[in-house]
């Protein structure tokens, strides 16, 4: 309990711009389905408005009357223009493809709000302490009822009250930071609660992007330490240990999905699908996918973020014929839309090039800013890869914590640059 007295949060909320962010980023980690809404009618369609549609409109146009008036931080002016650039491919090819289209789109880039918000509230290192509070905090809900779950159910993946991908996505962040405080040998407390947290977090949801994201965020704390040679045995240990608890925990509950591993390495299947697995079904997906921007390679289909069958029907002979070792449930049915998998297939496919590029030199800016702020701390450099990593196994969409949260991490990579060097 003192623990939880004591965290920056409760400080840094007597800040009205603070407290908005906070609020906004809370909001933003409930799924937009199961927020209270109300429709609204737009072309035609309707668009159901939540309290966190309404709470990133507000952020939106705080943030950036705020940076208006106040001196970015090093290399972030890079971020925020790759990131209106990407946004604006979002909105103006989703407008082509309908008002439903338009509605999922905006759904998206409202939550490059939670960025903005970051920049221009995030400013020193006790800021971001309070902004993982708010992590940490839902993190630790979360953690609660899906062990709960866990138990009652007697094992499995579980998804919490956020979905699987989004909840260990979420949960990755803590457990990072947590690392982060390890390796600079700082609040060994407040380290210790954020491994457990993330560690359970990563380990029920179980998703094996998020395990790639972790393992991607860990290297890079790592290579920083390494190279500002601060690497410590005890801290090497500690996170040894973490990575392997993590690493066996989240691959004994996924071992029934790493099927496609048997099937390089093992024995000839004896039957149709004996190996097939969710990422079975991903390299399909990607397949299809793939065949969608080779046939529009600028600018892609514009933005669904669903693929209608319109776009993707016409390779499923093709995709059958290359995966006919498959079960027919795991091709994308012709009357349905395709949902992506992976943001990237889904940006190449509905955006083309123009978008991929756009994407990759967001990455690249928020990376450089990152690296920028390395000798103050790792952590936006971990984030960004644990980041990365995540979205390698699913797509963005708006009204979901996933991209939320990197959102959040692109825009603490802009921020990191001005906060003061970490002391132990």
């Amino acid at each position: 309990m003192p623990a939880i007295r004591d965290m920056a949060l409760w400080r840094r909320l007597r800040s009205p711009s603070f407290a908005l962010l906070a609020v906004a980023v809370a909001l933003a980690l409930v799924r937009a389905n199961d927020q209270p809404s109300v429709d609204v009618h737009v072309g035609g369609t309707s668009a159901s408005v939540v309290p966190g549609d309404v709470a990133l409109v507000a952020l939106f146009i705080l943030s950036a009357f705020t940076l208006a008036y106040r001196a970015r931080p090093h290399r972030a002016g890079a971020v925020v223009a790759f990131a209106f650039i990407f946004c604006a491919l979002v909105i103006a090819t989703a407008a082509t493809n309908g008002a439903t289209a338009l509605v999922g789109g905006a759904k998206l880039v409202e939550l490059a709000g939670l960025g903005l918000g970051a920049l221009a509230f995030v400013r020193t290192r006790d800021d971001f302490e309070a902004l993982v509070d708010v992590l940490l905090l839902f993190t630790i809900a979360a953690d609660v009822l899906a062990l709960e779950n866990f138990i009652s159910a007697g094992g499995g993946r579980q998804s919490s009250f956020l979905g699987e991908h989004d909840y260990a996505a979420l949960a990755t962040l803590p457990l990072v930071y947590g690392l982060v405080l390890v390796f600079e040998g700082r609040r060994p407390a407040r380290a210790a609660v954020a491994v457990v947290a993330g560690g359970i977090g990563c380990v029920l949801g179980a998703a094996l992007s998020s395990l790639l994201g972790f393992y991607l965020g860990a290297v890079a704390v790592l290579a920083v330490v390494l190279l500002q040679r601060r690497l410590h045995l005890r801290s090497a240990v500690v996170a040894a240990l973490v990575i392997a608890c993590v690493s066996a925990g989240t691959l004994t509950i996924r071992s029934g999905e790493l099927g496609f591993l048997q099937s390089w390495f093992g024995k000839p299947p004896q039957r149709r699908g004996q190996y097939a697995g969710s990422w079975s079904q991903r390299l399909i997906y990607t397949y299809i996918e793939f065949r969608v921007f080779v046939d529009h390679p600028v600018l892609g289909t514009g933005w669904y973020p669903l693929l209608p069958p319109k776009e993707f029907d016409r390779y499923l002979p093709a995709a059958r014929k290359r995966f006919s070792d498959q079960p027919p449930r795991y091709f994308p049915r012709p009357n349905r839309p395709l949902i992506p998998q992976q943001t990237f297939d889904q940006v190449p496919a509905e955006l083309g090039i123009v978008g991929s590029v756009a994407l990759l030199a967001l990455l690249v800016a928020a990376g450089r800013a990152a690296v920028s702020a390395a000798r103050r701390s790792p952590i936006g450099v971990a984030w960004l890869a644990a980041a990365i990593g995540a979205i390698a196994g699913e797509a963005l969409f708006g009204g979901t914590p996933l991209a939320a949260t990197v959102w959040i991490v692109l825009g603490v990579c802009a921020a990191c640059a001005a906060w003061p060097k970490v002391t132990s």
